[in-house]
């Protein structure tokens, strides 16, 4: 009986591993879950320098949390600001 129960709780302890390994595997990348990281900040930069709120609050969180780019506050603030700037003019 005691085999039988160590079996089953080994066998509970390979399943909830599997599960957290599912779970983690669809977590976000370093780089924010985009595929191109260098290109897709370029593609954001581009947006944000003509006049997409959105892409500018978005390249700021990239450089607030190093995510394809360094870990820059500065630029970080200065592309919050850049949105709150065009969020303003909607």
């Amino acid at each position: 009986m005691k085999i039988a129960l160590r079996a089953h709780a080994q066998t509970s302890f390979l399943i909830a591993l599997a599960a957290v390994s599912l779970l983690l595997a669809g977590c976000e990348t370093p780089t924010g879950g985009a595929a191109g990281g260098a290109a897709s900040i370029e593609a954001l930069r581009s947006a944000a320098e003509g006049g997409d709120a959105d892409s500018a609050y978005k390249l700021g969180e990239a450089y607030f949390h190093g995510r394809g780019v360094p870990k820059n506050f500065v630029e970080a603030d200065t592309w919050y600001k850049k949105a709150a700037e065009l969020y303003q003019k909607k």
